[in-house]
């Protein structure tokens, strides 16, 4: 799946994420006042499959996120992180656990 350009997002994203918690990117969908931000996320590793988790949120309000993404860390605003829609890493292993059976 192609990184798309939308305003609604739909699902579980990044910056909705507990800390520590392994995830998964299933989409990075860019806001139509930011269409640039779905390819800048892909150009640093932000691509369907790829793990991904929440290391730490910014003081006060949450901002910026600090987020590990293979081997690299890097720190997203929380717009930016809510491009990112995310799947547990748990989940992604019982799915694939269904389809060897």
């Amino acid at each position: 799946m192609e990184n798309e350009m939308v305003d609604g997002m739909v699902g579980p994203t990044l910056d909705l994420a507990l800390i520590g918690q392994a995830l998964t990117v299933q989409h990075v969908r860019a806001p139509h006042a930011a269409p640039e931000w779905a390819r800048w996320l892909d150009e640093i590793g932000f691509i369907v499959g790829e793990q991904v988790m929440l290391m730490a949120r910014g003081l006060p309000g949450g901002d910026p996120l600090v987020v590990r993404i293979g081997q690299s860390t890097f720190a997203l605003r929380r717009a930016e992180a809510a491009c990112v829609g995310v799947v547990s890493l748990d989940k992604v292993k019982v799915n694939a656990e269904e389809y060897q059976t």
